[in-house]
C-alpha cells in the first residue's frame, strides 16, 4: 500500500484512539482527513497528496488489528464543509507531539517536525505513557497522560490532558500579543469482545476551554464546555447476505461564551457596549451499513445521518456606562432556534481488473431539511427596530435583505466519486486518478445566521440566507506516488551497506481542481442580483468558483543516519462569477527538514533536526469591502522561519526534546491565522517571535 508514511501515522492515530471525533470526512475541495480530526475545517492548505485511498488487497477499508474497532470507518464520499469557523480551539487530538506543547493558533505550518525519539514511546503499548512540557508562547504548560488496559474480552483506554497558558507572548518585533488560555479534556475508550466475531466499543471526550484570549477579534472565548459521545458495535460472522455489519452513533454538545469584558479590561468610548454572547449547538449522527463480496467485488450498502439543532443568542447593556456589566438588553436572536436534518442511502464499491490496476467508487443521496422556529423575537432598546417601523426579527432581517423568504427549505445532494489506481515498477510506482461530484449543502450560520444591529451600524449586521442553493463540486485530481527500493518511512531504510543510500527515497505528487457551481460565499450588501440593500452589511450568497491544490513531497533517507524532506503546496482560487480572488487562500509555501539520529550506545537514540518554512508574499487577495466581500485583512509579506530541536530516548522508556521555533526572531503574520469571521472588526495577529519548549515522555 503507497503513501506508506503518512498513512501508517494516520493509521496509528487513529488507532490510539485520537480519533473519536470524526465519523465524517469533513472536506474542502481535498482537505486530508488528519487535518480535518484535528478540528481545521479549512486549513491554509489543501493537501491531494494525502486524500487518495489505496484500493491494493485490502478493498474497503485496509487491515485492521483485531480489537481496535472504536476506530472510525470513514465514508468513501466526503462531507464537505467549505469555510473557515470562529469555533474555539478544536477539540482533538488531545495531544501532537511533533509540535510544541500547547495549542498555537497564530503559527499555521504546513508540514511538522518529524516525532523522532517521541514515537518509540507514543507507540509504546505500556500500559501507562504521562508527558508533561512546555512552550515559550504563553508561558505554556502541558500535562499529558494515557493508561491503556488490555483484557481478552475488554480494553480500556484513558487520556487526560491539562493546558495552562497565561503570559502572552512577544512578536518578533517584541510587542506584547495576549494569549491566553486554560483547557481541561479527558477521553475514555471503552471496549467489549466476547467473541472474535463481535464488538462493541464506546468513546467518550470531555473538552473544557477557559478565559481563552481572541486580540484577533472583539470577543473572547470566555468558556466552551464540549462533550462528545461515540457508541457502536461491529459483527463479523456473517448476517443474511453480509459479511460484516457495523453500526455508530456520535453525539456532540457544545456551550460557549463569548464576551469584551471577562478576559480582557473594558474601556468606554462611544458606541462601544459590554456585549456576551452565549450559543448552543448539538449534533447527533451516525452510520449503519453492511458489507459484501461478489466475487472480488466487495460492497458496503449503508445509511448516514445527522441531525444539528443550534440556538444562541447576543446580549448587551442597554445602559453602557454602568460600572458592572448588566446584560439586560437582546440585541441578536443570533441563531434562531435551529434545526437541520440530513440522512441518505449510500454505497460503496472496490474491485481490482488485475493485480495493479483497483478501483474505488461510491454513491449517495442525502435528503436535507432545515428550518428556524424563534423567527418572530425583537432586540430590546436600541436594538428594537431593523429600520423605520420593522422590529428587528430574524424574519424581517431576511425579508429586509432578500424579499420574501421561505424559511423551511429542502435540498436534495446527489454525489459520487470514483478513484482509479494503477501499480507499477514492482507496486513501488502507484499513479492515481479521480473524479467526483460532492454536494453541499448551506450550514446553520450560513442559512439562518441572524446579527442584528440598528440602522447606523448596518455594516456590522450578520444576515443569513435561507434560500441558497447548494454547492456542487465537480472534480478530478490526477496523483503519483514513486518510492525507492529501499524505502521504508521516513529515517528508516533497508540496510543495504551504502554509506549514501541510493534507493531510501519516496516522491509524492497530486494536482486537483474543482468547479464549484453555487459555492456560497461571504459578501457584502451592495445590490448584487437577489441583494435588496446597499448598505455592506455580511451576507450569504451563491457564485461559481474554480480551485486548484497542487502539492509535491519528496523524502529521501541520504544515510543510515541522515534523513531529508522536501514538501512544496500550491493553493489557487478565483471568483468567477465575480472576477476576483476568493479569500482566505494562504500563498505557496515549502518546508524542507533534515533529521540526524543515531544510536545513544546501546541505551537509546538520540537526534537533532531543524526546519525552514518558507512562504511567498500573497498578492491575490478579497480585501475590499467596496467591490468585494473584503475578508481578507490586505496583502501578506513573505517570511522565512527556522526551527531547530535535538532529542534523546532511552531504554524505550523516557524520552525528552527540546527545541527552539523562530530561530531568527523572524516578524510574519500568517495570511490564513486564527480570527473570527463573525465580525466584520477583525486583526491579524503576529505569529510569537523566538521560542523555546520542552517535552518529557515516560512509560510505564
Amino acid at each position: 500500500m503507497k503513501n506508506a508514511t503518512l498513512r501508517t501515522v494516520f493509521l496509528s492515530w487513529f488507532l490510539t484512539g485520537l480519533a473519536a471525533e470524526a465519523p465524517a470526512q469533513e472536506s474542502s475541495s481535498g482537505i486530508p482527513p488528519a487535518q480535518i480530526l484535528g478540528g481545521a475545517v479549512q486549513p491554509p492548505h489543501t493537501s491531494p497528496v494525502l486524500l487518495f485511498e489505496a484500493v491494493q488487497g485490502a478493498g474497503l477499508d485496509g487491515p485492521r488489528p483485531p480489537g481496535m474497532a472504536a476506530a472510525p470507518v470513514l465514508p468513501f464520499i466526503p462531507r464537505l464543509r467549505q469555510h473557515r469557523d470562529s469555533r474555539p480551539l478544536p477539540s482533538l487530538p488531545l495531544v501532537s507531539l511533533d509540535r510544541a506543547p500547547g495549542d498555537m493558533p497564530y503559527r499555521n505550518d504546513h508540514v511538522r517536525l518529524p516525532l523522532g525519539d517521541l514515537e518509540t514511546l507514543q507507540r509504546s503499548a505500556r500500559p501507562f505513557v504521562p508527558s508533561v512540557g512546555y512552550s515559550g508562547p504563553g508561558d505554556t504548560v502541558e500535562g499529558f497522560a494515557r493508561l491503556a488496559v488490555r483484557e481478552p474480552q475488554v480494553y480500556v483506554r484513558a487520556f487526560s490532558r491539562v493546558v495552562d497558558a497565561r503570559n502572552g507572548f512577544t512578536d518578533g518585533s517584541g510587542d506584547d500579543v495576549p494569549f491566553e488560555y486554560r483547557r481541561n479534556q479527558q477521553q475514555l475508550v471503552l471496549g467489549w469482545t466476547p467473541t472474535p466475531a463481535f464488538e462493541l466499543f464506546g468513546v467518550f471526550v470531555r473538552d473544557e476551554i477557559d478565559d481563552d484570549a481572541t486580540p484577533s477579534a472583539n470577543l473572547d472565548n470566555v468558556e466552551t464546555d464540549r462533550l462528545i459521545g461515540r457508541t457502536g458495535f461491529e459483527y463479523r460472522e456473517g448476517l443474511w447476505f453480509f459479511d460484516r455489519v457495523r453500526g455508530e452513533v456520535r453525539f456532540r454538545s457544545a456551550e460557549r461564551t463569548n464576551n469584551n469584558f471577562d478576559v480582557r479590561d473594558f474601556v468606554f468610548q462611544p458606541g462601544a457596549r459590554r456585549t456576551q454572547v452565549e450559543n448552543e449547538r448539538q449534533f447527533v449522527d451516525g452510520r449503519l451499513f453492511g458489507d459484501f463480496a461478489q466475487g472480488d467485488f466487495q460492497h458496503r450498502f449503508g445509511i448516514d445521518w445527522i441531525v444539528e439543532h443550534r440556538d444562541g443568542s447576543r446580549f448587551a447593556d442597554l445602559d453602557p456606562r454602568s460600572p458592572q456589566p448588566v446584560l439586560d438588553g437582546l440585541s441578536a436572536p443570533l441563531f434562531p432556534d435551529i434545526s437541520i436534518t440530513e440522512i441518505g442511502p449510500t454505497w460503496e464499491g472496490a474491485f481490482s481488473f488485475s493485480e495493479d490496476d483497483h478501483v474505488r467508487l461510491g454513491a449517495s443521496y442525502r435528503h436535507v431539511r432545515a428550518n428556524a422556529d424563534n423567527l418572530d423575537e425583537a432586540g430590546d432598546g436600541p436594538f428594537a427596530l431593523l429600520a423605520p417601523g420593522v422590529p428587528s426579527t430574524a424574519i424581517n432581517l431576511y425579508e429586509f435583505y432578500y424579499g420574501d423568504t421561505e424559511v423551511e427549505q429542502t435540498d436534495h445532494l446527489v454525489n459520487a466519486r470514483v478513484v482509479y489506481q494503477r501499480e507499477l515498477a514492482d507496486d513501488r510506482l502507484t499513479l492515481f486518478g479521480e473524479l467526483a461530484r460532492i454536494d453541499r449543502a448551506a450550514d446553520s450560520k450560513e442559512r439562518f445566521w441572524a446579527g442584528l444591529a440598528p440602522a447606523a451600524n448596518a455594516s456590522s449586521r450578520l444576515v443569513g440566507n435561507p434560500e441558497l442553493e447548494p454547492e456542487r463540486h465537480y472534480q478530478v485530481a490526477l496523483g503519483f506516488d514513486f518510492d525507492g527500493p529501499d524505502w521504508i518511512s521516513f529515517g528508516r531504510a533497508r540496510r543495504t551497506g551504502e554509506t549514501i543510500l541510493t534507493g531510501a527515497w519516496s516522491v509524492a505528487g497530486a494536482l486537483r481542481f474543482s468547479r464549484v457551481h453555487d459555492f456560497i460565499t461571504r459578501d457584502r450588501a451592495r445590490l448584487q442580483a437577489g441583494v435588496l440593500q446597499d448598505d455592506r452589511a455580511l451576507i450569504f450568497r451563491n457564485v461559481d468558483v474554480n480551485m486548484v491544490t497542487a502539492e509535491l513531497d519528496a523524502l529521501w533517507n541520504v544515510t543510515p543516519n541522515l534523513s531529508a524532506r522536501a514538501n512544496l503546496v500550491y493553493s489557487f482560487a478565483e471568483n468567477e462569477s465575480d472576477d476576483r480572488p476568493l479569500y482566505g487562500i494562504a500563498p505557496l509555501e515549502a518546508n524542507l527538514l533534515i533529521d540526524y539520529s543515531d544510536q545513544l550506545g546501546t541505551v537509546g537514540t538520540w537526534s537533532v533536526g531543524g526546519k525552514l518554512r518558507l512562504v511567498a508574499d500573497q498578492t491575490r487577495v478579497d480585501d475590499d469591502p467596496a467591490t468585494g466581500a473584503g475578508f481578507d485583512e490586505g496583502e501578506t509579506d513573505g517570511f522565512a522561519v527556522l526551527d531547530l530541536y535535538t532529542g534523546a530516548q532511552i531504554y524505550d522508556r523516557v524520552a525528552l526534546r527540546v527545541g527552539v521555533e523562530n530561530v531568527f526572531d523572524e516578524t510574519y503574520q500568517e495570511h490564513v491565522a486564527r480570527s473570527t469571521l463573525d465580525s466584520i472588526q477583525r486583526r491579524r495577529i503576529n505569529a510569537p517571535g523566538r521560542s523555546v519548549f520542552v517535552r518529557g515522555i515516560i512509560t510505564f
